[in-house]
């Protein structure tokens, strides 16, 4: 198997049908596994009425954090790759070719889709002023890009990584922070990362990433690179 995409949801009725939909007709041969988040909006109800043998579906019996979706996932994928494919539509999967050939023609161990990778010329106060959200990528970013001398534009973006070299790093992060552990342990350790431009359609409700979530994703990027 080549590819494993790890679809995180919780919540997500409105969305959750076109996000499966949107995967499976990404033309690689993959293994799909839904982690639903203990959601309680009936999202729970519409996949269970699904009746797709393609499907791996997951229901955590509490609310345990984005982190541990995808923990969940990586240890049933066996994939050579896995992808996480946010459920709330924000990102296009088109990205998956893109990653996929560029993971294998230069023997990456992770990509980044960045939703800034075209716009490193421009002003960061624009961008922030833009989408005041986007203040914590910049800052967080720049830190990761102090700290291990990389070049990245964006580390929030979305994700696709060797299932090995992920499960290598054993991440333990349960809520938003893995993100922000993942990079670093992969930093770090030196492992080859690349970024792509990648289409984003942020949407204007229901954004689950609070401001305050900066805060922790500081602590744990400052956490693995002087602790380990």
């Amino acid at each position: 198997m080549k590819l494993t995409v790890i679809i995180t949801v919780f919540n997500e009725k409105k969305t959750i049908l076109a996000a499966i939909e949107a995967i499976k007709n990404i033309s690689v041969e993959k293994q799909i596994i839904i982690v639903d988040n203990c959601s309680t909006d009936g999202t729970k109800e519409l996949l269970k009425n699904l009746n797709d043998n393609s499907l791996q579906i997951v229901y955590q019996p509490e609310n345990y954090g984005y982190g541990k979706s995808v923990i969940t996932g990586m240890n049933l994928a066996k994939g050579k790759y896995l992808f996480v494919h946010y459920s709330d539509l924000e990102y296009d999967p088109i990205c998956v070719y893109e990653m996929l050939e560029l993971a294998e023609k230069e023997n990456l161990d992770a990509v980044f889709g960045s939703r800034l990778f075209n716009r490193s010329n421009e002003s960061r106060l624009k961008i922030i002023k833009e989408r005041p959200f986007n203040l914590g990528t910049i800052i967080t970013t720049i830190l990761t890009n102090y700290l291990y001398k990389t070049k990245f534009t964006d580390i929030i973006g979305n994700k696709f990584y060797r299932n090995q070299v992920l499960k290598e790093i054993n991440p333990q992060a349960l809520g938003m922070d893995f993100e922000f552990e993942v990079v670093s342990k992969l930093c770090k350790g030196g492992f080859k990362i690349k970024e792509i431009p990648v289409q984003y359609s942020p949407r204007t409700e229901g954004k689950k990433v609070k401001v305050y979530d900066i805060f922790p994703a500081i602590l744990t990027i400052l956490k693995i690179k002087y602790f380990g």
